[in-house]
């Protein structure tokens, strides 16, 4: 009898601790990381001779469990210099921050989600077909208000503004009109809650995050302004040029162009810190009984593939997804050659952060992510998908490098393009182009932008702005007048 009682009691125990150990990550999931998924990295990144900084780490409900770093100086934070702690832009992943933030406010009572938007952005929509008395705040944040601006996008993301009025303006010129109610990704619908906060507030977006979120969360090391970080230390943009080395590196950010669609920095740290909250569905933030609701379930439906993750919804903050049948909350971000991956599997308690920076590599977190992902809740599986997803990595790596440009097209100045240096204006609101010298190469400055001229081989010109690419063409009328084509926009030389 006493043999049977502590089997049963063994029994329950062995049951108690393989339950324990399939959520989240265990002592033999952690070991297979360690051996498999730094040599598993390496190899790829030698092959293709990478040059950016890759971060990884995995989360879970006890938080940051395992990090790992790679650049060409090393696999360590003493050769390659990068730890959890070394700052990266998030870009798009601010999006779950501002869903978050909205939410927080609304079960304070300080905010409402299902208001008309006109209750909030009276003096900024004044476009005749926005539905401002029927669109709600919540669909600004979940992408099915219907409307956007390209003016607006491009000054709030790369170009930057010098008032509100302008972006008011830009918001409503040349605006794009669609049926609401259906998913449309962009970042106007997020750039426009936070608006929507700061004027039932009347305290700014950012410093708003940084109290109601970032604080609670002890996240000390995020914030959406570049003069928290000493300069030099964010991680920049690596492009590479068609020669294979590195052809220009940079930020490409302001404190304007960091947005509340796309603008926070933050680290492995902190982020480790943001995705256990997330997974643990904590109390720091709010204690309302249905807190997560809105932000860990699907208010809209979307039909997507990107990449392995079959996207079915979105919340508030994140896109409903699964890969390979397992739930999985994603929010990614990307800007100039900065891929960012963030996401968790809230079944199986686990999470994973993963930033690179090699322009190529833009599918790069997400290889790494999901290999880490599968080491821990699909050991038996992990090298054989690696290996399947291996090979749209490198395809898309062939082609960015087809697409790299030829330092040897940089435009060189002559005297011939004495007369087409200065300043070029568009009647339309878009940004003053300024043409000019620079070791002794044509640049073009658009905005707060700017980047060489390079020779395309079909005629016109290509200016690298770092996070943009645009076609430029330049005529003369008989008359002298000088005309510059920036894509599909008309300039005319300002003498």
């Amino acid at each position: 009898m006493k043999s049977f009682a502590f089997a049963v009691v063994m029994t329950v125990i062995t049951s108690l601790i393989s339950y324990a150990n399939a959520d989240g990550v265990d002592d033999t999931s952690l070991q297979r990381l360690e051996q498999q998924l730094p040599s598993t990295l390496e190899q790829f990144y030698q092959k293709h001779q990478l040059k950016g900084d890759l971060l990884l780490a995995v989360v879970d409900k006890n938080g940051l469990r395992y990090s790992y770093t790679l650049n060409t100086k090393g696999n360590d934070a003493v050769s390659n210099g990068l730890t959890t702690e070394t700052p990266f832009l998030i870009a798009s992943h601010t999006k779950a921050f501002t869903g978050t933030l909205a939410q927080v406010l609304a079960t304070k009572g300080n905010f409402q989600l299902d208001a008309p938007i006109k209750t909030y952005l009276a003096n900024e929509i004044t476009h005749s077909k926005i539905a401002s008395d029927t669109i709600t705040v919540e669909q600004l944040l979940n992408h099915t208000a219907g409307f956007t601006s390209i003016m607006h996008t491009f000054k709030t993301a790369f170009l930057g503004y010098e008032t509100e009025a302008e972006l008011i303006d830009a918001l409503n010129t040349d605006t794009l009109v669609a049926p609401t109610g259906v998913f449309r990704y962009s970042n106007t619908g997020p750039i426009l809650a936070a608006r929507a906060i700061e004027n039932a507030t009347r305290k700014n977006w950012k410093k708003l995050m940084a109290a109601s979120l970032f604080s609670p969360l002890s996240m000390h090391n995020t914030s959406s302004t570049l003069s928290a970080y000493p300069t030099g230390t964010i991680l920049p943009s690596i492009e590479i040029g068609a020669d294979g080395e590195v052809l220009r590196t940079g930020l490409y950010k302001t404190d304007k162009t960091l947005h509340a669609a796309g603008g926070s920095v933050s680290t492995l740290g902190d982020m480790a810190k943001w995705l256990q909250f997330n997974l643990n569905q904590g109390e720091e933030l709010s204690a309302a009984a249905n807190f997560f609701k809105l932000l860990h379930s699907s208010t809209t439906i979307q039909k997507k593939t990107y990449y392995t993750y079959e996207r079915t919804g979105y919340s508030l903050a994140w896109d409903i997804a699964t890969y390979h049948d397992n739930t999985i909350l994603t929010r990614f971000g990307g800007y100039a050659g900065i891929s960012f991956h963030a996401s968790f599997m809230p079944e199986q308690g686990v999470a994973v952060i993963a930033f690179f920076n090699d322009q190529r590599g833009y599918l790069v977190p997400h290889l790494a992510a999901n290999l880490a992902y599968n080491l821990v809740i699909a050991p038996e599986l992990a090298q054989s998908r690696y290996g399947e997803e291996l090979k749209g990595v490198e395809q898309s790596i062939t082609r960015e490098q087809e697409n790299a440009l030829d330092p040897k097209a940089r435009v060189p100045f002559s005297v011939t393009w004495q007369n087409l240096l200065g300043t070029y204006e568009n009647n339309n609101g878009w940004p003053v182009i300024t043409l000019t010298e620079k070791e002794n190469h044509l640049w073009l400055s658009f905005g707060v932008l700017e980047g060489s001229l390079y020779e395309e081989e079909e005629g016109g010109y290509i200016v690298n702005l770092g996070s943009l690419r645009r076609s430029i063409k330049l005529s003369v009328s008989d008359a002298g007048k000088v005309t510059l084509m920036n894509g599909s926009l008309e300039y005319i030389k300002h003498d």
